[in-house]
């Protein structure tokens, strides 16, 4: 039985998802004109695409747009484009997409999940059937990689959808440590190998720069250093698998040794006391200011770090570095990860008219041919791309665009962000400069163990499990924040871990386990 604390923090969070799933103002666009546009007047060379990859953002519309312009005429049709409006919350856009009474033809969402549902609301269609014959690249693809074709597969083993997918394994790995390599060099410090030097770091850029061990307050997907104590979590509810079983890993005793390090830096002035409220833009402030020598961040801060110091001739030169070991000398316990694979994708919506259903497995299949995987990854051969000593490389006009690489990127291409088919590695090599694209290597170097603790995105629970875990879990993240928060300042004595626990347990935690450890099986089974 829950307590009364428990008990109300359920409630709101309840009250919370049933006032969001009703909130909506009921505008959305066709790019600029509204999501519940009328159907657009399709002939048999046509298609019609709701979201994926938008224009940019310094033009108006698909119509102008030199990548969705150039694919049309690649794939010789007639492609009629709907994305929500900048700025809207998506899954509202999609709810509000799904009530007309006819949809489009492909749809672009976070299909992962609720793909079951979907099929058998007859929303989009099974896909079973169709792939070996009407899309045989993409077919090929899924027979050649395993672990994305099960998750292109719901439970029940109907495929549904056609994503977005990275090539080699370090793609997956894009956050980690981050530090400054000329202080570094000026205090004659090797990069730190362990948490114990990595901690001498931070006491010796705090005595000589005045600096402190500054973190995001979002710790969604900053782990921080709970890996080198052996630890697989930081502020918010999270799980991990361990012996073939998911766990959490708040109730590891290694989680309570990460919070008594960061207490130990907080009490020593050493943690940055802002780690409660930092946000990404007061992050970079501070680095631009000089006020941060060592960080948890992205590879896209990481970039902008540096470009901001080429900028301003300030002489900072960031570097990532490997996720410190463990004091008895092991790998980091966790690292961030993601999956090869991406839970959104295009499905194909069971309004279409069988003479276009040919189109859409066009549209999907072709990018896993080489002339599509060429064209979303790096463009128009001779116009952005050529091959050099046989490798692919950027021309002039994206090195040196006006408006920036990235955005001559995002102009000209598809899988700068989110897009479709494999992402190549080698667009991730000339698109990032040479720290950035190291770091990325640093962070997962070894770390095959860590990556192997990650919970599969595809493992889906049914629609009875779904709401029951929501619910929990809402409880369970603000619980586990609070209580993170005060073990960390030390409102809270690390002494009291065993009421911490017995609390996550009133709260639910032991049906939380058997849900998803129910849904992982029948991932396991598929």
């Amino acid at each position: 039985m829950l307590n009364k604390k428990y008990r109300s923090l359920l409630f709101l969070s309840v009250v919370g998802s049933l006032l969001i799933a009703g909130c909506g103002d009921g505008n959305g666009s066709n790019e600029t004109e509204g999501d519940t546009m009328a159907e657009p007047d399709l002939d048999d060379d046509s298609l019609w695409v709701w979201g994926g990859v938008p224009p940019h953002s310094s033009i108006g519309s698909a119509e102008e747009s030199p990548f969705h312009t150039g694919l049309a005429e690649n794939l010789d049709l007639n492609l009629e484009w709907q994305f929500p409006t900048e700025g809207t919350d998506t899954e509202q856009a999609y709810n509000l997409m799904i009530t007309q009474d006819v949809l489009p033809d492909l749809i672009w969402h976070n299909w992962m999940g609720e793909a079951s549902r979907a099929i058998d609301e007859g929303i989009i269609r099974d896909l079973t059937d169709d792939l070996p014959e009407k899309a045989p690249n993409y077919w090929k693809f899924l027979q050649d990689n395993p672990e994305i074709d099960r998750a292109m597969r719901t439970d029940d083993g109907k495929y549904y959808m056609i994503g977005f997918y990275r090539e080699e394994p370090f793609q997956t790995v894009f956050h980690g440590p981050m530090v400054r390599r000329d202080w570094l060099e000026e205090q004659n410090l090797a990069i730190p190998e362990n948490i114990d030097e990595f901690t001498a770091v931070i006491e010796n850029f705090y005595e000589n720069y005045g600096t402190q061990f500054s973190i995001l307050s979002n710790w969604r997907m900053n782990l921080g250093m709970a890996g080198s104590f052996g630890a697989h979590g930081s502020f918010e509810a999270r799980f991990f698998l361990e012996d073939g079983e998911i766990k959490m890993a708040q109730t590891q005793p290694e989680w309570l040794d990460y919070m008594a390090w960061l207490n130990d830096l907080y009490e020593r002035n050493l943690l940055d006391p802002d780690f409660v409220t930092m946000d990404d833009q007061a992050l970079h402030t501070k680095a631009f200011q000089d006020e941060i020598g060592l960080t948890y961040m992205n590879s896209g801060t990481l970039l902008a770090f540096n470009n901001q110091a080429i900028t301003e001739d300030t002489g900072a030169d960031w570097i990532g570095i490997p996720y410190p070991k463990q004091a008895n000398g092991e790998m980091a316990a966790s690292i961030f990860v993601e999956d090869m694979y991406v839970t959104d994708g295009f499905a194909i919506s069971t309004s279409i008219d069988e003479e276009r259903l040919d189109n859409a497995y066009k549209f999907l299949d072709w990018v896993f041919t080489e002339e599509g995987y060429n064209y979303w990854n790096y463009g128009t051969e001779g116009e952005t791309w050529e091959k050099v000593d046989g490798e692919v490389e950027f021309t002039d006009f994206i090195e040196e665009h006006d408006l920036g690489k990235d955005a001559a990127l995002a102009l000209y291409t598809g899988n700068l962000g989110y897009g479709l088919g494999e992402q190549a590695a080698r667009f991730i090599e000339l698109r990032l400069d040479e720290p950035t694209y190291d770091a990325m290597f640093e962070w997962s170097e070894g770390q095959e163990e860590a990556i192997a603790a990650k919970i599969p995105a595809a493992i889906t629970m049914t629609a009875e499990e779904r709401r029951e875990d929501a619910n929990l879990n809402n409880v369970m993240n603000t619980y586990v924040l609070e209580e993170a928060i005060k073990f960390v300042t030390g409102s809270r004595s690390m002494d009291e871990f065993d009421e911490f626990i017995k609390e996550l347990n009133d709260i639910g935690l032991d049906r939380m386990l058997e849900i998803r450890n129910d849904a992982y099986q029948r991932y396991l089974s598929r």
